[in-house]
C-alpha cells in the first residue's frame, strides 16, 4: 500500500474514532442530565475534574479506562449499556452487520 493509501486509512480510523468518542460523550450527557446531576456534581461523585467530564461530553477527550470505570461508578450503569451502539445514533453501528452480510459461510 502506498504512503497515502496508509493516511487515508489512518483518516478514516481516526474518524470512526473520533465519532465513538463523540457518541460516548453524548450518552454521558445525557445519564447524567437523566439523573438530574450537575457536571460538579457528576464529576465529584465520579473523582474526575469537572473541566475533564466537559471535555469527556464534548467529544473533545478520549476516555481512559480508569475514568470509564469511575463513570460507570457514578451513574451506576454497567458498560454494556453505555457502549453498545444504538443504530439511531450513528450510522458507523451499521458497518460491523453489513460485514457480516459480506462473509461467507
Amino acid at each position: 500500500m502506498s504512503a497515502s493509501g496508509d493516511d487515508s486509512a489512518r483518516g478514516r480510523e481516526s474518524a470512526r474514532g473520533l465519532e465513538k468518542t463523540e457518541l460516548l460523550g453524548r450518552r454521558l450527557r445525557k445519564l447524567r442530565k437523566d439523573r438530574k446531576l450537575s457536571p460538579a456534581e457528576a464529576s465529584a461523585s465520579a473523582g474526575i475534574d469537572p473541566q475533564d467530564l466537559a471535555r469527556i461530553e464534548r467529544g473533545d477527550s478520549r476516555v481512559g479506562l480508569e475514568t470509564l470505570f469511575r463513570l460507570l461508578a457514578a451513574f451506576e450503569v454497567d458498560a454494556r449499556e453505555l457502549l453498545s451502539l444504538d443504530r439511531e445514533e450513528t450510522a458507523s453501528a451499521r458497518e460491523p452487520e453489513r460485514f457480516r452480510r459480506e462473509l461467507p459461510g
